[in-house]
This record gives C-alpha cells, structure tokens and sequence, in this order.
C-alpha cells in the first residue's frame, strides 16, 4: 500500500447505546448553525466574493465557489446552484452512509470484506491497494482509508457494496444536499433543466447543462452543486453530519488527504485544513474545512468542462487563498 506524507487517521468505535457521544470532530471548537446554508438571494457584499469573481470570470470551462462561515453564512457564491459533476468529492457521501451504518450496528468497523477483481477494476493501479491484494480481505475501517485519504476507487467500490443507490441518496438529503443524486439518470431530476440563479451567469448554466447531458446520455452521472458539498463541510464542523460520532470519524479521515495540491496546496504551515478532492478528464474539483483562528470556513471548489486540469487546479489553489482571507496571491503559471 502506498504511503502517507500525513499520519494515519483513526477511527474510533460507535458509542454504545445509550452513552454520551464524541465531542467536536474539529480543531477548535465551532457554534452550530441552526440550519443549512441558503442559496444566495444577492451577490455577497464581500471582499472575497470579489476577488474570487475576478480570478474566475475569464477562464475557459464553468466554476463553481461557495465558501461559507461556520454559522453558514455565505462569504463566497458563485454557480452555487448550478449542477456540478462530482467526480470522487461523491464519496464524501459514501462515507456518511457507511459510517451511519456502522453507528446504527447493521456494519462493523472491524468488519472484513474481499477486495474482489471487479472493485479493483480491469487494468491501471488503484491509489492504495495494488493487485496483488485482489482476493485479500480487508476490514471496512481500512476502506473508509483508502476512500477518504487516497480516494481508492477500489475502496468505494468495495464499500458500494454494503449499500444501496437509495440509501446513499437518503443520506445526502438528510444532510442538505437537495440537489446532490448520486448514481441518476436525467430522468431522476425533477428540476432539471435548472434555472440560473443570481450569482451564476445564464451562459454558464447553459454550458453546465449541455456538458451534464452529454454525460447523462452515457449512463448514470453523480452530480452536486458547489452550496450542497459546502453545506456537508458545513455540518462537519457543527457536528451534524448524520451525528456527532459520524462527524467526528469524517473529519479525522479528511484531516489526512494525501492528496494537497488544491485546497492545501499554498495553506500547508499556515492553517489547517481538510478536503476531499476529485478529478475527471474535464472537471477539477476539492470540497473541504479551513480551520482559521477566527472560526472554520466550509468551501467547495468545482470546475467542469475545463480544457486544461493543470489550469483548473492552479485556480482552485488561489480560490482557497481567498477563501482563507488573503487578499493577494501567486500569478497562475506563465502569467508572472
């Protein structure tokens, strides 16, 4: 298995029945909002919403910024409602489900479970488990690993199958994520196609829905919007993600991404963070926490129909400059 530049999380055991539950799974503690992020009904009247805008309106592909306080005041939106493809940012929502079975005891962490030449998948490496694993058994603790720190497709894969379609859709919904489906065919959407909001461009909305319908006409797609995946960081940091054990076990994997080259990129030694990144051929996306002395920041950072990921990443990492309150930050490559 590959190895870590960050120490190994852990998990801790569901409480029992009955006894108290873990406190705040983050760094520092946060006052819980009272209820979810709202979609903006006016451009935020923010220094970070205005840089952000600026670092994104002229780019090639479709952007999507939301970034929030830890009461779920919105400080940045942009596309905040527009549909997104997910890429692997899906499994922060496998994540969820699996470990509200395991609370709710119908799993074990410590449960093992085959990694089967079908999850591993024909041909390339996986980012954590190697082939000669396949056929070996692993216990669903080191999945939620291998998903959450090295985005093992592998893992997911192995962790589907404890699940359902539904039971990953119900658990979004219970979160806030009224316009995340994993899984879905266009047909599953009952709002679709979606109207351009206040803070998203109809040109653009126009772009996402072309691109989404290119992906839909090739089977099932998992898509977001930028506000859905904030509103999941969002309930991390008030310890509502399902409860405050699921939370808390969320946070410590995320807290380890091996992955930096987005959100951490230019943040590492300066503050902590957490994320889960995703990418796709086209789309270039990282959701995750900033932990500032002043309170944590959710944030989600999506780009689809990009012609260039190198290009959509050196964005996102600038994004989460501003995001964390800094006013200025590197020029993007080739543009010193």
């Amino acid at each position: 298995m590959v190895s870590s530049p960050v120490a190994t999380p852990q998990i801790t055991p569901p409480p029992a029945a009955g006894t108290a539950t873990p406190g705040a799974a983050t760094p520092q503690a946060t006052p819980r909002s009272t209820s979810p992020a709202q979609p903006v009904t006016k451009t935020p009247d923010t220094p970070e919403q205005k840089l952000a805008t600026e670092l994104v309106e002229d780019e090639w592909g479709i952007f999507g910024v939301v970034v929030l306080e830890a009461d779920g005041t919105v400080i940045v939106s942009i596309n905040g409602t527009t549909p997104f493809i997910t890429a692997s940012t899906y499994k922060v929502v496998v994540m969820a489900d699996i470990l509200h079975k395991v609370e709710q005891g119908t799993l074990k962490l410590d449960d093992y479970i085959e990694l089967t030449g079908y999850n591993y998948g024909d041909g390339g490496l996986d980012n954590y488990f190697t082939p000669d694993q396949i056929g070996m058994s692993f216990p669903i603790e080191e999945y939620l690993i291998g998903v959450g720190v090295y985005s093992s497709n592998a893992s997911a894969h192995s962790l589907l199958e404890l699940t359902t379609v539904t039971s990953l859709n119900d658990t979004a919904k219970s979160i806030g994520m009224d316009r995340t489906h994993l899984f879905a065919t266009i047909e599953d959407l009952p709002w679709w196609p979606p109207e351009p909001a206040i803070d998203a461009p109809p040109e653009e909305v126009a772009a996402a829905i072309e691109y989404l319908e290119h992906e839909f006409s090739l089977g099932p797609v998992n898509i977001s919007t930028p506000l859905d995946m904030a509103r999941y960081n969002l309930a991390i940091v008030n310890d509502t993600l399902i409860s405050p054990w699921v939370s808390e076990q969320v946070a410590n994997i995320l807290l380890g991404q091996a992955i930096r080259d987005r959100i951490p990129f230019f943040l590492d030694g300066e503050v902590t963070t957490l994320d889960k990144p995703g990418n796709l051929e086209d789309a270039v996306n990282d959701v995750g926490v900033i932990f500032l002395p002043g309170g944590a920041r959710p944030l989600a950072l999506m780009a689809e129909a990009v012609p260039d990921e190198d290009r959509a990443t050196y964005i996102e990492q600038r994004l989460a400059l501003i995001a964390a309150g800094y006013t200025e930050y590197p020029p993007l490559p080739g543009e010193e």
